[in-house]
């Protein structure tokens, strides 16, 4: 098969980290349709991007203890020492023991802030419906409080609610124009609703804010491989493997860029990479088909298809059918 025609008949994949969901999408020109190949829905876990500046945050901006004005009563004072202690325990990472002390709070004083705190520690819990509800009862006592939009906004992100999640964080990111986590969702969202153009400009100002943040250089990346940036691209996954030389998503992603390119060899190369650091990638052994297509190994293309339909990619097969035996 001619060499560049077997390029353009099967574009290459790239995955990107955002949220809860791992964004496997097969690239193509700007303009041409984009079919999502895989998006499944994935366990929070603390190798998650989002989760990891969510716990920084927690210990730097959220979980900090407060001295209590002069005049309280002895309820608000017994309710304030509960605070403080839940906000040491959210600090360590303890969201649980913090839960059950902002409790202890509010049972003795109903306090919007600490409505918020307590939010925040279901939302990184990840209990989205309690965060939900407590940081709306605090909007309830007192409108406009920017971090009770930025937790209800990720927590309907978490939820699906992708619409209200945008008007939510959206709202804190118009008070609050440092903080990266909400650029980051705002990518993510730009990204589910097909606006690239919106979630390259909200990576952007991820990437200037903090360009140390889990997995911006391999989720700017892909977005610049979108726009047929391929050397753009393949410097942003070089940075994100200076910090992570087992990225095994961003050697896929190299690799994505580099079959763009044409260079084979190291296209080939960066896909068995990512094989070999997750030897269930199923969109890494799909792109190494497609390289091994195009330098007229079929028997070797059709092995790969056959392990990425084994590892769960549907789009395989369609190769399978129409090129293997």
């Amino acid at each position: 098969m001619n060499y560049l025609k077997s390029i353009l008949l099967i574009a290459a994949c790239v995955s990107m980290t955002t949220g809860g969901y791992s964004q496997k999408v097969s690239m193509q020109k700007p303009g041409a349709q984009q079919k999502p190949v895989q998006s499944a829905r994935m366990k929070a876990d603390t190798n998650d991007p989002n989760k990891k500046a969510l716990d920084k945050f927690s210990k730097e901006g959220v979980f900090n203890a407060k001295t209590p004005p002069r005049q309280q009563s002895p309820e608000e004072v017994s309710a304030m020492n509960f605070v403080n202690e839940g906000s040491k325990k959210g600090k360590t990472g303890d969201y649980e023991g913090a839960i059950a002390d902002f409790t202890k709070a509010l049972d003795l004083s109903k306090n919007p802030n600490t409505y918020i705190k307590r939010g925040y520690a279901y939302m990184v819990a990840g209990n989205h419906g309690a965060a939900i509800k407590d940081v709306t009862d605090a909007m309830a006592m007192q409108d406009s409080i920017p971090m009770a939009y930025f937790v209800r906004g990720i927590s309907r992100y978490e939820t699906g609610d992708y619409p209200r999640a945008k008007k939510d964080i959206g709202f804190f990111i118009r008070k609050d124009t440092t903080n990266p986590i909400a650029f980051n969702y705002m990518a993510a969202i730009s990204f589910l609703n097909k606006d690239y153009m919106a979630a390259l400009e909200n990576y952007n100002k991820v990437m200037k804010l903090n360009p140390a943040y889990p997995d911006i250089c391999t989720n700017r990346g892909m977005m610049l491989h979108y726009f047929q940036d391929y050397q753009g691209a393949i410097k942003d996954y070089d940075e994100a493997l200076k910090i992570d030389s087992n990225n095994a998503t961003a050697y896929n992603n190299r690799g994505a860029a580099r079959l763009m390119l044409k260079d084979m060899e190291a296209a080939k190369a960066d896909f068995t990479k990512a094989i070999s650091l997750n030897e269930k990638y199923a969109n890494a052994y799909d792109n190494r088909g497609r390289v091994k297509q195009a330098l007229g190994d079929m028997t070797g293309a059709c092995i790969d298809w056959q392990q990425a339909y084994n590892f769960g990619l549907e789009a395989s097969k369609d190769l399978i059918l129409k090129f293997c035996k």
